[in-house]
């Protein structure tokens, strides 16, 4: 029988046992992160504190009613709070008059400001802060987020290593020559198969992994601030999950049930508990509320603002339906544009299997489901083919209805085929971010489905639909929040009018389209020449486009025209990574925004703002232009919302370009007279019905006719007519208000 070489062989168990011990460690290090998560948020916390005490002057003392001597603490050097918080006690009572009573006093005093400002300040990432304290405080966030990720890959490796490790070892009793000498055969035939099972461990994929694990995760101590913060504008809202679920005092700590719900119902809602098993993302409080409201009410509308996470709270509710049930069926219905974003979400944050229903395999597809069980996806347009196939064939567990205000018309082809599942689906989900209490007609119909019981009541109160009394009927099926309420770490938006004067091209092609009638033409001024060297606004465009390559700021450009998107992408070169319009398949636009996200800074999207501007998410813009202002004001918040929505870190800009003297001007002056109507409404699908309402084509007719009297040209000499086509004209005296 063949000799063991025990050096060799001790050499391989201390390996393998180091690496078992190391894997151990890792599993177990979650909560020394998490630890410095929190004092690096409290650290941050403090600095805050300490800045408003700097702001308190130590007279506020007085109002205390303690008996404090003010004046002798200002004598002595004693400015405001924060000298007081810093001060022994030994500095207090050598002031003239303050005994160890009031040193008492003082302190109990200052420490109770310090909690009071502390209860009311929550903890803000601020990418670009230099301070020592947020740069260890997003230090510590990428450390714990990608540890997170490096513990869910290692725990399945750690176990099984561990298993196989435990079984080999008890094989291996014999550890030098001395003892194999003396062993039996039957032990020394059990040490040649445990070591040689050793010798394949510390050479198979197992060991590769978890050593690979290892260093990942021991290269976490070498991460420095400049890449923590890279991976934190990358993962923002992951971080801000993290920092709420394990630091007191973080952004949107509240659930924000929604206005109106009962406090029994609300704590009802609380009180149960998800089982996310099958579901992989992080939810934030509100979006937890959120995801047990689905499933403890079973047929609701889900009215969360745009970037809200609408999708992920409809994921975690399938998930945990999944969860209990794995032969489930789920049915999500949704426009064309975002089908793809949806199959990958859901693949992305759950363990369900989906299936696309749509295309050329939208029947293969469809069989598949039918046979197993999961998600199927698919959009309105494909409704008439799949509905035959499920009604009263199929029990679907939950239905989900995206952009729900797409089946508002009972009398609509999609909206019939839609409701013809009510009886199949043990619950159903209705998404939108429009705020449904603004248009109680199309809320009623929509709840007329979920909840007939309840559409005759809303419609008696329709007219105190901004009342107490309506919020609390409709609290128990409709559940809203806005982005101000829950997502407080949001940078601000900043939004400029950025005033062109008109070239003579400009001018020229403008006047042009106004005395042929042409009000759409007339709405491309500036982009209506084929040479853009000739625009105002496209000189504009392209300074902007410069100043955000400088500032390293992606950008999405918007316009209604294709032809103005055609012309900019142009302009701009290669700088225009791609553009996005109506025909743009989904499959491609989802391609287009993950390579729009890995783009250098001053990388610019072009879109038509009507496919562009709904059902996309993209954060990783910070620069937005419109090229030209539109009569639906919904598009352009619908546009915004685009980016500034739940993990964006950066301050959105937006930029209108404008030409003076045009349409442009009179759409603008328009929509200011009437701001204070718009006002009266919190939400851009508001602001939507109030504009659709002006903006008619009466307002149009009436415009033209005032801009073609305006634009008459007045003769003049032939001499210096450049362009004998046209009439030679002088510039008109601009009137006061178009």
């Amino acid at each position: 029988m063949e000799l063991l070489n025990f050096r060799e062989i001790n050499a391989l168990i201390r390996l393998v046992s180091a690496l078992d011990e190391e894997l151990e460690a890792l599993s177990a290090d979650a909560g020394r992160q998490e630890n410095k998560l929190q004092k690096a948020a409290e650290a941050v916390r403090m600095k805050d504190v300490r800045a408003s005490l700097r702001q308190i002057p130590v007279g506020e003392l007085r109002s205390s009613r303690a008996g404090i001597r003010v004046k002798a603490l200002e004598e002595a050097g004693f400015l405001n709070l924060e000298d007081l918080l810093d001060a022994p006690d030994s500095a207090l009572t050598a002031v003239s008059g303050i005994g160890e009573k009031q040193a008492a006093a003082i302190r109990g005093i200052v420490n109770s400001f310090c909690r009071q400002i502390a209860e009311r300040r929550s903890v803000r990432l601020l990418p670009g802060d230099s301070s020592p304290e947020m740069r260890s405080l997003i230090l510590a966030l990428a450390c714990l987020r990608r540890g997170r990720l490096i513990r869910q890959d290692a725990d399945p490796v750690r176990e099984d290593f561990h298993g196989r490790l435990e079984t080999i070892l008890a094989g291996i009793t014999v550890r030098n020559r001395f003892r194999w000498f003396f062993s039996g055969k039957k032990t020394k035939s059990r040490e040649l198969q445990a070591v040689r099972e050793l010798t394949e461990l510390v050479s198979s994929p197992l060991f590769d992994r978890a050593d690979s694990l290892c260093r990942q995760y021991r290269e976490l101590e070498k991460l420095t601030g400049d890449e923590a913060e890279k991976d934190f504008e990358e993962n923002a809202a992951v971080c801000y999950i993290l920092l709420e679920k394990y630091c007191s005092g973080s952004p949107a700590a509240q659930t924000y049930t929604g206005s109106g719900i009962s406090a029994d119902l609300a704590a009802e809602i609380n009180d149960a508990k998800l089982n996310l098993s099958c579901f992989s993302g992080e939810l934030r409080a509100y979006q937890a509320f959120g995801t047990k409201f689905i499933l403890h009410q079973k047929r609701v509308l889900l009215g969360d603002d745009m970037g809200l996470g609408k999708t992920v709270q409809a994921s975690a509710a399938m998930a945990e339906l999944y969860a209990e049930d794995r032969e489930a069926h789920f049915l999500v219905v949704c426009p064309a544009g975002v089908l793809i974003n949806w199959c990958r979400e859901l693949r992305k944050f759950t363990s369900i299997p989906v299936y696309l229903l749509h295309g050329d395999s939208l029947g293969e597809e469809l069989a598949a489901w039918q046979a197993g069980s999961g998600a199927a996806v698919t959009n309105y347009e494909r409704m008439g083919r799949i509905v035959g196939e499920i009604d009263r064939k199929m029990r679907l567990s939950m239905l989900v209805i995206d952009e729900a205000h797409y089946i508002k018309n009972p009398q609509a082809h999609r909206t019939r085929f839609v409701r013809m599942l009510d009886e199949e689906a043990e619950h159903i989900l209705l998404m939108t971010g429009t705020p449904l209490e603004n248009h109680v007609n199309e809320m009623c119909a929509l709840i007329d489905f979920i909840r007939p019981d309840l559409s005759d009541e809303v419609r008696s109160l329709a007219a105190m639909s901004r009342t107490r009394e309506f919020r609390e009927l409709i609290a128990p099926v409709y559940l809203r929040r806005l982005r101000t309420e829950v997502l407080s770490e949001l940078p601000p938006v900043e939004m400029k009018e950025e005033w062109c004067g008109l070239t003579d091209s400009d001018r020229e092609a403008y006047y042009r389209k106004i005395m042929e009638g042409n009000f759409t033409g007339a709405r491309r001024v500036s982009f209506l020449q084929e040479d853009l060297n000739t625009s105002s606004k496209a000189l504009r465009l392209r300074e902007l486009c410069m100043e955000a390559a400088n500032a390293g700021r992606r950008i999405i450009l918007y316009s209604y025209f294709r032809e103005t998107i055609e012309k900019v992408s142009v302009l701009l070169g290669d700088r225009c990574v791609w553009t996005i319009t109506g025909s743009t398949e989904a499959a491609a636009r989802q391609e287009i925004l993950d390579r729009f996200a890995g783009s250098p800074g001053g990388s610019a999207l072009i879109c038509q703002i009507q496919a562009g501007g709904t059902g996309l998410n993209i954060q990783s813009a910070s620069m937005i232009i419109f090229c030209e202002p539109q009569i639906k004001p919904s598009l352009m918040h619908q546009a915004v919302a685009r980016a500034w929505r739940m993990g964006q870190v950066h301050k959105v800009q937006v930029y209108l370009l404008l030409c003076e003297g045009t349409v442009d001007e009179a759409v603008m002056q328009l929509l200011e007279e009437k701001q204070l109507q718009f006002d009266s409404y919190a939400e851009e699908s508001a602001m939507a019905g109030a504009a659709d309402a002006l903006i008619d084509s009466e307002w149009i007719r009436a415009f033209m006719e005032k801009e073609h009297r305006r634009c008459l040209p007045v003769p003049v000499p032939e001499q210096g007519n450049d362009h004998p086509d046209l009439p030679t004209v002088k510039e008109p005296e601009k009137p006061a208000s178009l």
